[in-house]
């Protein structure tokens, strides 16, 4: 990896300086124990994604159940990625570095434009309309959702912020936020949908399949 992008990167947990381990497959943080996934030379640098240093399975992305979501085709074939409960994550396109060489996902969600937060309260509120907020509410939020890190892919079909993903206790949502191509369940377009495991998400090249 480049170490001017190892350099600036930091651990989303403590804030620390972080190294390469295991022949540069992930990156180590020694303070916490804990390690964040290389995935195609991107490191992922995402709490949801952090795994414990003597491989307990252990996440930290907290204690409340988690839904998973695997990528079955596109670039990032076979990433794996969470949502935890009374969360909302968007689902988006990687941007270059400055340098326009390399392209990574850090611990952070993208603020949105005015239309696109309307959007998505409107959709809150119809869909969820009776949820609470659940757990603390450290880090912003959206309606009753707690906003977590962004889901970045490689893809450089999808829009830089091409749907959300919200999941309470009502079930799983996905809302397209006004795409440039759209976003699909099951090969029917939707601009929202409640999903059910098995459910095949397609965004842009990018095939995901919600696994449970």
């Amino acid at each position: 990896m480049d170490k001017q992008l190892l350099a600036i990167l930091a651990c989303p947990k403590c804030k620390g300086s972080i190294n390469e381990a295991d022949g540069g497959k992930v990156l180590l943080c020694s303070k916490c124990e804990i390690r964040y996934p290389i995935r195609n030379g991107i490191p992922v640098m995402a709490l949801d994604e952090a795994r414990a240093l003597k491989s307990t399975g252990e996440n930290f992305s907290g204690e409340l159940p988690t839904v998973t979501f695997r990528v079955i085709d596109g670039p990032d074939s076979n990433m794996i990625f969470q949502i935890e409960m009374g969360t909302c994550r968007a689902i988006g396109r990687a941007s270059l570095d400055e340098n326009k060489t390399s392209v990574f996902n850090v611990d952070l969600a993208l603020e949105l434009d005015e239309s696109t937060r309307r959007l998505v309260l409107q959709y809150i509120n119809q869909q969820f309309k009776k949820s609470e907020q659940i757990g603390d509410e450290k880090g912003g939020g959206l309606g009753s959702f707690r906003r977590s890190p962004d889901v970045v892919f490689t893809d450089t079909s999808l829009s830089r912020i091409h749907a959300m993903l919200f999941y309470d206790k009502a079930g799983v949502g996905i809302l397209d936020l006004v795409s440039k191509n759209g976003t699909y369940v099951n090969g029917k377009e939707i601009e929202s949908k409640l999903l059910a495991p098995g459910d095949v998400i397609e965004l842009g090249e990018t095939t995901i399949s919600y696994d449970s």
